[in-house]
């Protein structure tokens, strides 16, 4: 047994020669390396199936009599492993069954009576060549329909939207069997979204690539080579899906473009490009979804939730709490002498300050954590599933952060504190989840107000004292 190097164009496909006699498998062989195919060859029905369910083999000549197997038993063995390769058998003696007969009762593709001379087999190989790319194509599609229907739900659930794009990435790579994918993104007018992949402004047309995987993993906008440049903004501008060294897929909604898909296609796999497309409007889909669910429920200037979202889920977890028995806790933060950072270097400064405290406290919260933005400077964390004692490691953490964040503005360096309030729900309680909400929060608050009057920058931890609890702060939730 050996393998055959060819040194015409590659015609991308592998052709197994299986034949007793030596002279007639290396002419073949050679014939068969003029048209570029890869070629490999076995001497005998065992060696043919072995090399079978190690490789991919396209098509497979095969003689019918040989010592050991015959044509015919290799043909049933194959079949139990591999459905797709394409048989053509090959006959030299008219004492075998007739053709009709052999492709009625056997799962081939030809029938080649080897008097007939080597043209009428190349005629042979290139119908099943193209039976094999159109029952590779059919269960592509299969496979991708199958795919895309398993994926889908996964897009279009409540996420958020940087969990979302990178999704999509892996989601696409796992159509195309590739490692390397980047996600641009359009963000209308001015508009600037935290996302993965590459953002661009529409009025200067530059992107910044802030997230990818494989190769992009770590990269920019000007280390892509000046091809890939261009095949993105060519997709921004067209809307067209490319296929080659690059797969380009655009996200539309509509007749608006959202972003763009380019993943590395080294092989240049023809792939379904129709089933690309219909994946890339299910995501785009997803992501406008995802998008309107960011513009009501996030604060544009901390990127944290805004009030009315934090509350819906404060009150959805007290119900679960109540409900299940588990301990919650919920944080209160409120920057130190915060007017005075406006009075001195102004309200811009002022917002500054505040879009940097929200990426500091994201950074040093748990996934399962909710932080929002309540109004002002004021922060709430909502900590499902944690007693006091976790609160508390976690409040001073995040103290000890924001302590530490050097920020400037027109060349002057701001450094800011905050006083944080703490309050947790037991693992038992009588209450109902209505007064339980108004309960957590007030106590929180309060313990807020004790951080401040003991001088600020410091965590305050409240411990319940009854059930009856501040109950006349309702309105701190209306």
């Amino acid at each position: 047994m050996a393998r055959l190097r060819t040194t015409a164009q590659p015609s991308g496909h592998t052709v197994l020669v299986v034949d007793d006699d030596d002279a007639l498998r290396s002419t073949l062989c050679r014939l068969l390396e003029v048209d570029g195919h890869e070629v490999l060859s076995a001497a005998s029905g065992e060696q043919a199936i072995e090399l079978c369910r190690g490789r991919d083999v396209h098509i497979m000549l095969l003689d019918y009599f040989m010592p050991g197997m015959t044509g015919e038993d290799v043909v049933k063995a194959v079949r139990t492993f591999d459905p797709k390769v394409q048989i053509v058998l090959q006959t030299g003696y008219a004492s075998e069954k007739p053709p009709r007969q052999m492709l009625r009762e056997l799962d081939i593709q030809g029938y080649h009576d080897k008097s007939e001379g080597p043209d009428k087999l190349l005629v042979w190989v290139d119908a099943a060549l193209k039976t094999y790319r159109h029952v590779r194509a059919l269960h592509a599609s299969r496979s991708g329909l199958e795919y895309i229907l398993k994926a889908t739900p996964e897009l279009h659930r409540l996420q958020p939207l940087d969990d979302l794009l990178l999704g999509i990435l892996l989601q696409i790579q796992g159509l195309l069997g590739f490692t390397s994918a980047v996600l641009a993104v359009l963000t209308p007018g001015h508009e600037a979204l935290a996302i993965s992949g590459a953002v661009l402004t529409a009025e200067r047309q530059e992107f910044t690539l802030r997230i990818g995987t494989g190769r992009f993993g770590h990269t920019d906008w000007a280390l892509l080579t000046p091809e890939e440049q261009a095949l993105i903004r060519s997709a921004v501008e067209s809307g067209q899906a490319h296929l080659g060294p690059k797969v380009i897929l655009p996200l539309k909604a509509g007749e608006r473009t959202l972003g763009v898909v380019m993943v590395d296609n080294p092989a240049q796999s023809s792939g379904d490009l129709h089933l690309l497309e219909i994946f890339a409007a299910q995501a785009a889909v997803a992501v406008e979804n995802a998008r309107l669910y960011s513009l009501a429920t996030v604060d544009d200037l901390t990127g944290l939730m805004n009030k009315r979202a934090w509350v819906a889920r404060l009150q959805e977890t007290v119900q679960l709490a109540a409900r299940h028995a588990f301990s919650t806790s919920v944080l209160v933060l409120d920057l130190d002498h915060f007017k005075a950072i406006n009075d001195t270097y102004g309200h811009l400064a002022g917002d500054h300050v505040l879009a940097a405290l929200g990426i500091c406290v994201q950074q040093q919260l748990r996934r399962s954590d909710v932080a929002g933005r309540y109004g002002g400077e004021e922060l709430v964390v909502l900590l499902p599933h944690t007693p006091a004692a976790g609160a508390l490691i976690i409040a001073e953490r995040l103290r000890a952060a924001i302590e530490q964040l050097r920020l400037h503005w027109n060349g002057q360096e701001i450094t800011v504190t905050v006083s944080i309030g703490i309050a947790s729900l037991p693992h038992q309680f009588v209450q109902v989840p209505e007064d339980l909400v108004i309960d957590i929060f007030a106590r929180a608050d309060e313990a807020l107000y004790e951080a401040k009057r003991q001088g600020r920058n410091r965590v305050v931890q409240h411990v319940a004292t009854g059930s009856g609890a501040l109950q006349d702060q309702r309105t701190l939730l209306c």
